[in-house]
């Protein structure tokens, strides 16, 4: 039999770590990260200009075609996006419009859009979807914050498997992973699982190698 536990959200620590983890779950990782830079920056200087809320059509759909297993980067250039924004916002230069928007696409579209894809997967695709999103992510960008957020997930896919002794069925979402992993007890299936999983962060192979830092304050 399965007992279902009421999630709480109301504790405290012990550790930093535990209530960012608790945030995560309530919130998700893209709104914690978001609050994490806006109650840390330093509020100093000329405000830089924010383009990306008026790519959010392009990123969704660079995000989609991605976790379809296209390559939107191929699909669509830089210099094809920027133009068109351009055109449609032009600022007090065109010209200068145009070339910051394919600055900051040159810099950052690939991690935007992995950004978006794994907000996407979360909920709406297949969990193994949302895995490959965040360890293209951690690949992309070696960031703590990140890494610690694929450690987040392989533990719920580990307490999963210790739970229901079997690897999630294809069609769950992360979302549907991650309430069962927080608040379904110990099967007796689940109790052979867990000695044999016991001392696994990793028990998919999900694991990544983080390789490049990308500042998202641009």
């Amino acid at each position: 039999m399965i007992l279902p536990i009421e999630g709480k959200f109301d504790l405290v620590g012990p550790s930093v770590d535990d209530d960012v983890r608790r945030a995560i779950a309530r919130y998700g990782p893209v709104a914690v990260k978001e609050s994490i830079n806006r109650n840390t920056r330093p509020a100093r200087g000329r405000r830089p200009l924010t383009d990306w809320p008026e790519l959010r059509e392009v990123l969704e759909a660079d995000a989609r075609e991605w976790l379809a297993g296209g390559d939107p980067f191929h699909s669509r250039s830089n210099y094809s996006i920027a133009k068109d924004f351009a055109d449609k916002n032009p600022g007090h230069s065109h010209p200068g419009t145009m070339k910051r928007i394919e600055r900051k696409l040159a810099k950052k579209r690939e991690f935007m859009t992995l950004m978006y894809a794994q907000t996407i997967s979360y909920g709406g695709y297949p969990y193994t979807a949302h895995i490959r999103a965040l360890k293209a992510i951690c690949e992309t960008n070696f960031d703590p914050f990140w890494a610690s957020v694929m450690d987040d997930s392989n533990k719920r896919l580990a307490d999963y498997g210790a739970k229901m002794g079997d690897v999630p069925p294809t069609h769950m979402s992360f979302k549907e992973v991650e309430y069962v992993a927080i608040n379904t007890v110990l099967t007796l299936r689940g109790l052979g699982a867990l000695d044999r999983q016991k001392g696994s962060v990793d028990p998919f192979g999900m694991a990544s190698n983080h390789t490049t830092s990308i500042s998202l304050q641009d």
